[in-house]
Parts: C-alpha cells; sequence; structure tokens
C-alpha cells in the first residue's frame, strides 16, 4: 500500500505560475506577473507550569490575504481602484485563486481571449477588501501595480461545479 501511495504522489502535476491566476467577477486581473496566496493561523500562547520548559499554543483563528503583482493598464488599475474605494464603504470582492480554464497556445495579449476564466473546480474562493493598492512609474521602465486582499471570513476550497 505504501508503494501504491508513492506511485500516486509521484503523478502529481506541477503547475506552473502562468496557470494558476486570481479573478474577480470570474476574469482575471490584467496583465498579472505574480500571485501569492498565504493563509495564516493566528495562535495564543497557552504554557503553563505543566508545559516545563517547552511552550504550548494553540490555534485561535485563520486569516489570509492575496497579492497581486500587475503591468499598469488604466482599465485593471481603475477596476482595483474603484474597487478599494467600494470597499470602505463595506463592498466586499469575491475572488477566485486556482487554474486558468484555457489551455494551448492561445493568449489574451493576441486576441485568442478576451480574457483567462477559472476553471469549473479546483479553486480558493473567498470575500476580501483591497487592503493596499500601490502604483510604481520608474522612468524608462514599465510601470506597474500591486495590490493586497485581506479576506473577510473563510477562504474554501471549491471541488464541485
Amino acid at each position: 500500500h505504501k508503494y501504491i501511495y508513492l506511485l500516486k504522489k509521484m503523478a502529481d502535476t506541477i503547475i506552473k505560475g502562468r496557470d494558476l491566476m486570481l479573478f474577480h467577477n470570474d476574469k482575471s486581473i490584467a496583465y498579472a506577473t505574480n500571485h501569492t496566496l498565504q493563509i495564516t493561523a493566528n495562535t495564543s500562547d497557552v504554557s503553563s507550569k505543566d508545559h516545563g520548559i517547552y511552550g504550548s499554543t494553540e490555534v485561535v483563528s485563520l486569516s489570509w490575504e492575496l497579492q497581486s503583482e500587475n503591468l499598469y493598464t488604466e482599465k485593471a488599475f481603475n477596476d482595483l481602484f474603484d474597487a478599494a474605494i467600494a470597499g470602505a464603504n463595506g463592498t466586499k470582492l469575491t475572488v477566485k485563486f486556482g487554474l486558468k480554464a484555457e489551455t494551448g497556445d492561445g493568449t489574451v495579449v493576441d486576441g485568442d481571449y478576451q480574457n483567462w476564466s477559472p476553471k469549473s473546480t479546483g479553486y480558493y474562493q473567498g470575500d476580501c477588501y483591497i487592503t493596499s493598492l500601490s502604483a510604481n512609474a520608474p522612468n524608462g521602465e514599465n510601470s506597474t501595480f500591486s495590490c493586497t486582499l485581506t479576506g473577510v471570513g473563510k477562504i474554501e476550497r471549491v471541488t464541485t461545479p
């Protein structure tokens, strides 16, 4: 049984970063160069004299955030700017982080697709606020922007359409 498990584990496919994307309204955030999903277990110290020299903690909550780094386009930045302002009024974004549905050699840049869309299963989804949005305009280089989306409530793995 251990041998079968090992073979099955070795058969897992390594995902290329270009295929793992952040989506809002089932559209990818344009011209992304990097995405990061971070889930953090927030802990509380529950050490006592009975623990001796070893400390002890327990998980009291989970928090999560997504970061996106992108080449700057007016539309993409303005969409996120509007969402950040709306967040100050309590409007949350629902985002998905997962594989894109489109495969093959087609691209958005070449007009083969209007935008990337998420696969119907196997993604992570949650509500969030944009808690940071910054634009960078270095002289002689491409302008970029980055944003941090901080989760509100749970993030869940969606396995069925």
